[in-house]
C-alpha cells in the first residue's frame, strides 16, 4: 500500500484475510475456507504468490532512496549525488633484499608472508656492495589483508640466483576493502546539508579515510582559525587531490586555512592560498580484566575494531573518525561481544600510565588509534 507515509507491504496473513473476505462476498458467509479445502488451498497459493510480488514491489520502492537501497541500486543513487563507491586499494610498503653484489632485481619480483599474502616490487633495483638493497612494494591483491606487520614478508615466491633473503622493516599500510553499503550510506548521509558539500567531495578523494570541517564565521580569530575561514582536517589522501577538491568546492570568498598551505592558480590565473590540516593520532591503551574462560584474541580484535587500528594479524580497522570520542561503555560493550567471558571490565589511558573507566575526549584535529600491543590483559 502506497500513501503519504510511503510504501507499506501487506504481509502474507493480511493477504489471506483479504482474499477470504472477497471469497465470502462472492460465495456467502458460510463458504468453507479451511486450509484443507480446495478454495482455502487456492487462496493460500495465490496469497503466497502475491506476498512474494509485494516484497519485490517494496524492494523496488526502497531502491529509489540511498537510505534503503543496497548493491547496484545504492551505487546508482550515489552517482545521482556525483559520488562513487570507494574502490579497494592495494597496501604499499618496502622490503629489504639481501644478496650478492650487482644482482639485479626486476620490477615485479614477488614475495609473500607465511600466510600467503603476496607483494611485488614496483621498481627495479641492484644489490650494492654492502649486500642489502631497499625496494618499494605493493600488494598483489587489493584489500585490508595486505596491511601486514613488520618482518612478516620473508618468503621469496620464485627464488632467483644471487638473492638470499627478504624482509619488510616496517608494516605495510594503505590497503582498504571495497566500501560496504553501510559505509557508503553513512558517507552519503553527510551530504544532506549544504555546508557538508566540501566534506562529501573530500571523502570521495581516493585514500581519504575521514574529514572534519571546522569553520569560523566570526569577524575575529576563533580557536586559531582566521575570521571568515574554514579549516578542513583531512585524514589520508594525496595533497594534490585534496587541494584541488578544496579549491573546487569551497564557497567563494571563504579562506581555506590549515597547517599545510599550498599556492594554486584559480580559473582566472590568480594565485590562491589553499590550506588544510592533518589530524594527530591519539594512542589509546586498554587494560582488560576477565573472569571465566574467554577468547582473548576475539576480545582484543573487538576493541581494536571499535577504536580503530591494526590487529595482531595485520588487519587494519577504520574504527572511530576525527573528533570522535572513545566512549568507555561502548568499548566495554564491543569487548564483551561474543567473548564468552563471565565478567569483563576495561580501563583506558592515553599515556599507558593513568588508567580509568572514563571517556577519552578527541578534539577536531585528532583521531584515536590502538593496536594489538596496546590492548593488555591483566
Amino acid at each position: 500500500m502506497l500513501d503519504g507515509n510511503g510504501f507499506k507491504r501487506k504481509r502474507y496473513a493480511d493477504i489471506v484475510a483479504s482474499l477470504e473476505d472477497r471469497a465470502r462476498e462472492a460465495f456467502g458467509e458460510t463458504v468453507n475456507l479451511s486450509p484443507s479445502q480446495f478454495l482455502g488451498i487456492l487462496i493460500r497459493v495465490i496469497a503466497r504468490v502475491l506476498s512474494i510480488f509485494t516484497q519485490d514491489l517494496e524492494d523496488t520502492y526502497n531502491a529509489a532512496f540511498f537510505e534503503t537501497s543496497s548493491g547496484v541500486a545504492l551505487d546508482r543513487n550515489a552517482r545521482r549525488q556525483s559520488a562513487r563507491r570507494m574502490r579497494p586499494l592495494r597496501s604499499t610498503g618496502a622490503i629489504e633484499i639481501t644478496g650478492e653484489e650487482d644482482t639485479s632485481i626486476d620490477s615485479g619480483f614477488v614475495v609473500e608472508t607465511n600466510q600467503s599474502v603476496r607483494f611485488r616490487t614496483t621498481e627495479s633495483v641492484t644489490v650494492p656492495s654492502d649486500g642489502t638493497v631497499k625496494a618499494d612494494i605493493e600488494a598483489v591483491e587489493r584489500g585490508q589483508q595486505g596491511n601486514v606487520n613488520a618482518d612478516d614478508i620473508t618468503e621469496i615466491v620464485n627464488p632467483s640466483p644471487g638473492i638470499d633473503s627478504v624482509t619488510n622493516p616496517e608494516a605495510t599500510s594503505g590497503g582498504r576493502d571495497r566500501e560496504s553499503d553501510e559505509e557508503l550510506r553513512e558517507r552519503l548521509d553527510r551530504t544532506q546539508s549544504e555546508e557538508n558539500r566540501l566534506v562529501f567531495n573530500l571523502l570521495d578523494v581516493e585514500g581519504v579515510r575521514d574529514v572534519y570541517l571546522d569553520s569560523n564565521e566570526e569577524n575575529t580569530e576563533v580557536d586559531g582559525i582566521p575570521p571568515k575561514s574554514i579549516e578542513p582536517v583531512v585524514w589520508g589522501g594525496d595533497e594534490e587531490d585534496i587541494v584541488e577538491t578544496i579549491m573546487r568546492y569551497k564557497s567563494g570568498g571563504i579562506q581555506s586555512f590549515g597547517d599545510t598551505q599550498v599556492t594554486v592558480q584559480d580559473s582566472k590565473g590568480r594565485d590562491q592560498e589553499i590550506g588544510y590540516s592533518r589530524p594527530n593520532v591519539v594512542d589509546v591503551y586498554v587494560n582488560v580484566t576477565l573472569s571465566g574462560s574467554a577468547d582473548e584474541d576475539a576480545i582484543r580484535t573487538n576493541i581494536i575494531e571499535y577504536i580503530g587500528g591494526q590487529d595482531e594479524g595485520g588487519t587494519e580497522y577504520d574504527g572511530l573518525g576525527i573528533k570522535e570520542d572513545v566512549i568507555a561503555f561502548q568499548a566495554l560493550m564491543a569487548a564483551g561481544e561474543d567473548s564468552g567471558a563471565d565478567d569483563i571490565s576495561i580501563e583506558l589511558s592515553t599515556d599507558d600510565e593513568s588508567f580509568s573507566y572514563e571517556n577519552i575526549e578527541i578534539n577536531q584535529r585528532e583521531y584515536a588509534r590502538t593496536d594489538a600491543d596496546k590492548v593488555v590483559f591483566q
